[in-house]
């Protein structure tokens, strides 16, 4: 696969010489400095800010590299690679036998590394996806993971004054959205619930749940159309904006008119769990007695009581039947 940003970091100039106290400065794109040790600064095809870290081992009065770390990597870089290499100062040809490749997984925070023959391990030492980075863009996901053992053939280690330069060129075919996981704040400021990848949802979308109301309501006034009328709703996950549309034009009163008329971080597009829907956030929400937008009958609905109580589609009441009100929205990540 072709390159998508070719430099996150090239032609930087490690150190001119090692001291004890390693103390030597190093130079960076744009004249800046930092003390050996310290870190490198770079950017990614989805990070507005890495950190590259070379660290020093002494042995037998002699400095060698040690480890190489990458900090505050973002989980925007999902399911693309990182592909590093170290040349001396003027050297062309690698220190590396070949570039060590690392593979970021689809959740952005599993590192894989994919390339043979580069003679050294790979070590993750922190996994985050929320956080917010130290760049300027604060990109979610602070993760950090180190290449160990390194060597040029399997045995020979690099001296740390012929390290001179790094590159780190990203590629791949993933994107830079937001990964998010189970109980991550939401885009409107509600906590996620589903995920693409929960049993059941084909949306490909991730739902965030907003909070409860305040006190239960019938699923529809009395005096509402909706009240005796079967609206044709669905059970399954992904029909709950579908559901709510139909309660919300029939029932002028009533949890889903609740959750249509509920709004959150500037967002308004907030709905009425489904059967299923419900029945998935049941470890994310808090407890109670939830209403879902999934008619039994023209006169009944299906409800849940949560964390405990009948599995889906087992309790049924009618729809003057008072019980809480969960909004919920779904979002495409990308």
């Amino acid at each position: 696969m072709s390159p998508r940003n070719l430099f996150a970091l090239a032609l930087i100039s490690f150190i001119a010489a090692i001291s004890p106290t390693l103390a030597a400065n190093i130079s960076i794109n744009a004249g800046d400095s930092a003390e050996f040790g310290q870190g490198i600064l770079a950017t990614s095809t989805c990070d507005s800010y890495l950190m590259m870290v070379p660290k020093p081992v002494l042995q037998n009065d002699v400095f060698y590299l040690d480890t190489l770390e990458i900090k505050d990597i973002s989980s925007l870089n999902h399911d693309n690679s990182f592909t590093i290499q170290i040349y001396t100062e003027t050297g062309t040809t690698g220190l590396l036998a070949t570039p060590a490749v690392i593979q970021v997984g689809s959740d952005g925070v599993s590192f894989t590394k994919t390339s043979s023959g580069d003679n050294t391990t790979l070590e993750t030492i922190t996994a985050n996806t929320s956080t917010p980075g130290g760049g300027a863009k604060a990109e979610p996901g602070t993760s950090s993971i180190r290449l160990k053992s390194i060597t040029t053939d399997g045995v020979t280690k690099i001296r740390a004054q012929d390290a001179m330069k790094f590159t780190l060129q990203t590629s791949g075919s993933g994107s830079c959205s937001r990964v998010y996981a189970l109980g991550d704040t939401g885009p409107a400021g509600g906590t996620i619930a589903i995920l693409p990848t929960t049993a059941g949802n084909s949306t490909g979308k991730y739902f965030e749940i907003g909070v409860p109301s305040p006190s239960s309501l019938p699923w529809c006034g009395s005096s509402d159309a909706g009240f005796s009328t079967l609206l044709g709703t669905g059970t399954t996950i992904g029909t709950g904006a579908a559901n709510t549309a139909k309660i919300a034009a029939s029932c002028s009163e009533g949890t889903g008119f609740y959750a249509d008329q509920y709004s959150l971080g500037g967002y308004s597009d907030w709905f009425l769990p489904s059967a299923y829907e419900l029945n998935a956030v049941k470890n994310i929400a808090s407890g109670g007695s939830y209403a879902t937008s999934s008619e039994r009958g023209s006169g009944s609905l299906w409800y849940q009581n949560i964390p405990v109580g009948q599995p889906v589609l087992n309790d049924h009441a009618p729809k003057g039947f008072s019980l809480r009100s969960l909004p919920m929205r779904s979002f495409s990540a990308n």
